[in-house]
């Protein structure tokens, strides 16, 4: 197997899912999902973010009448099931499966209809882009794939490949920044790009906390629970792999 990964950067306007991602550059979702048949398929979303931006979300995201990955100007004729399994102020994980999706042109319906059943995609959205990789056969023919998809692009929607390799991190367990609440993932990249963490550090708590206008208490306790979280998943994988490799 091998893995197939390119981007597709949408322009303000071209689609609604994406409008609310560049108006709200915190809010980050991940998604698994697998080609079952060429006319059905199911979806499983991680989004994190502020309320606001998920409350717009799922007035669109939750619509059984729109599809949320069509590439063309068209909507498909599929028929959409959504449940919210999960949801917080901040967080949604969401189910999605979609039948009877021949008129569906979509990345995972395209991709099974180039390349057959049985496929796996896991895609990142942040910002005005989404990130796609295709854990596919030695020797599908991904140009042919990419010149399809490229072919179905509504205007606003470009499309760049990243790479063509081996399989990276496919099912292992690994830190997911989208499991990492949107406020301290914020802070802890706001710290990393001041410096926080540098030797010596080029800024202080109180330093971010002037610079953000919130409290110096809000800085220390975002950037503890992140480092916490962070360190709990490290130590879980770090014993994980002990285990394994015991049994083997």
């Amino acid at each position: 197997m091998q893995e197939f990964v390119f981007t597709v950067t949408y322009d303000r306007g071209s689609d609604p899912i994406a409008d609310v991602f560049i108006d709200y550059p915190e809010v980050m979702m991940t998604s698994l999902s697998c080609s079952v048949t060429e006319d059905s398929i199911w979806y499983l979303n991680r989004i994190t973010g502020p309320t606001a931006a998920l409350e717009q979300l799922d007035d669109i995201f939750l619509d059984p009448t729109h599809c949320n990955e069509c590439l063309d100007a068209q909507q498909c004729s599929t028929e959409w099931t959504y449940e919210l399994l999960s949801s917080g102020e901040t967080s949604r994980t969401i189910y999605a499966y979609g039948t009877d999706g021949d008129d569906c042109h979509s990345i995972p319906v395209l991709s099974v209809t180039q390349l057959g059943n049985g496929l796996f995609y896991d895609a990142e959205r942040r910002g005005n882009q989404c990130r796609w990789r295709i854990l596919v056969p030695e020797d599908a023919q991904v140009g042919d794939l990419y010149d399809t998809i490229n072919g179905e692009l509504r205007d606003g929607l470009r499309l760049s490949l990243d790479h063509l390799t081996e399989p990276t991190r496919w099912g292992d367990t690994v830190v997911s920044l989208a499991d990492i609440p949107y406020e301290q993932r914020t802070m802890l990249r706001e710290a990393v790009e001041r410096g926080y963490y540098e030797t010596p550090r080029a800024v202080t708590t109180q330093e971010l906390a002037d610079e953000l206008d919130i409290p110096q208490s809000t800085v220390q306790y975002r950037l503890s629970r992140a480092e916490a979280w962070l360190a709990t998943e490290f130590v879980s994988e770090m014993t994980w792999e002990a285990v394994s490799d015991t049994e083997t």
